[in-house]
């Protein structure tokens, strides 16, 4: 690949980014390269199989086929990605998440260009959360509509694995790999980490689970286990729309789980070496977010049954940035204690 094309399609990635992530585009630029590049590709290589589990519904065996097309382009198979990215225009998805398909060549691309390391780190996270998501998109295609999304709450454990757990192991790696945190830097923190990785991609990933609960209920994508709501003999249906006991239940389960695994986050950040400035606000800013994101949405009365899903305005955003930040020297257990939460 010529250098100018190589070029172009960094650029690309880079410009593209905070067009299909609100938040994830803030806390990436505290990041220096070349650690920013590969967490860069491999945020928007994870986003590609996101949007062919969301954002373009379809049969079974139609699904099927778009991760495979997907997975084959990883493997090296360019007809398979130009296959693919042909196929965008046909989605009635925002654009930015058209556009991105489109572009799944370009990121590719760029990611061949990546060293090996990361090359690899990014391929084996990848591939593990798009095959979990065919697993599950494929199944809810083959049900009848209004079926939870998930069965079990061991479920819910494997598919928050499947879709974040997976990313915090493969971002965990590419620290790794860029600290050179070998046999002599460390190699028991390195593990410690590993171990750690998947609760810190958990929390956020229940975090948004809950505050996606209005939004993702009335499309049909109903995330709490379908025997969670046996207990309660409620169907999907029932969980907006109106306040309910059972709701407020729910949610709060939900929400005790959530809190729970970000209450992990300081046990990896303190796994991290204190030189790792930048990774470590990195990876403290999101937990914070979320922190404040449930706090912002027991706040609000109409959720999580109204129509609205709680977002942080920017002010809040930026506010605990600079909480991270101020509080970053006295560690991330203090910046990250909080207030238990009164019963819903």
């Amino acid at each position: 690949m010529t250098e100018p094309l190589l070029a172009a399609d960094r650029a690309w990635c880079r410009s593209t980014l905070p067009r299909v992530s609100r938040t994830f585009a803030l806390n990436i630029r505290v990041l220096a390269d070349p650690l920013r590049e590969a967490v860069e590709i491999g945020y928007l290589l994870c986003r590609t199989a996101d949007v062919l589990e969301d954002s373009w519904p379809g049969t079974a065996a139609e699904i099927r086929a778009r991760f495979e097309r997907l997975l084959a382009g990883l493997g090296g198979d360019a007809a398979a990605a130009t296959a693919l990215a042909a196929a965008a225009p046909a989605m009635s998805a925002p654009a930015a998440e058209r556009d991105l398909l489109a572009g799944f060549p370009r990121v590719l691309r760029a990611w061949r260009a990546l060293l090996a390391p990361d090359r690899d780190a990014l391929d084996e996270g990848v591939r593990t959360l798009a095959a979990g998501m065919c697993r599950y998109a494929t199944r809810a295609a083959e049900r009848r509509p209004g079926v939870p999304y998930l069965d079990t709450e061991d479920e819910l454990r494997d598919y928050c694995w499947t879709v974040a757990g997976c990313v915090g192991v493969m971002l965990t790696r590419l620290f790794g790999a860029h600290e050179g945190a070998g046999p002599a830097r460390g190699a028991p923190d390195e593990r410690r980490r590993l171990e750690l990785a998947p609760a810190v991609g958990e929390g956020l990933q229940l975090t948004n689970i809950l505050l996606d609960w209005p939004i993702d209920v009335r499309r049909g994508r109903c995330y709490l286990p379908a025997e969670w709501l046996a207990e309660h003999g409620l169907e999907p249906s029932a969980l907006v729309g109106a306040a309910r006991p059972a709701t407020a239940v729910l949610a709060g389960r939900l929400e005790e789980r959530a809190r729970a695994a970000l209450g992990r986050v300081p046990d990896y950040l303190d796994a991290i070496p204190a030189r790792a400035t930048r990774y470590r606000l990195f990876t403290l800013w999101p937990a914070l977010w979320a922190l404040a994101s449930l706090e912002h949405a027991r706040a609000d009365p109409e959720f999580p049954w109204g129509e609205r899903r709680p977002r942080l305005g920017r002010r809040r955003l930026w506010r605990e940035v600079a909480r991270g930040l101020l509080g970053h020297r006295a560690g991330a257990r203090s910046t990250l204690r909080w207030p238990t939460p009164a019963a819903r």
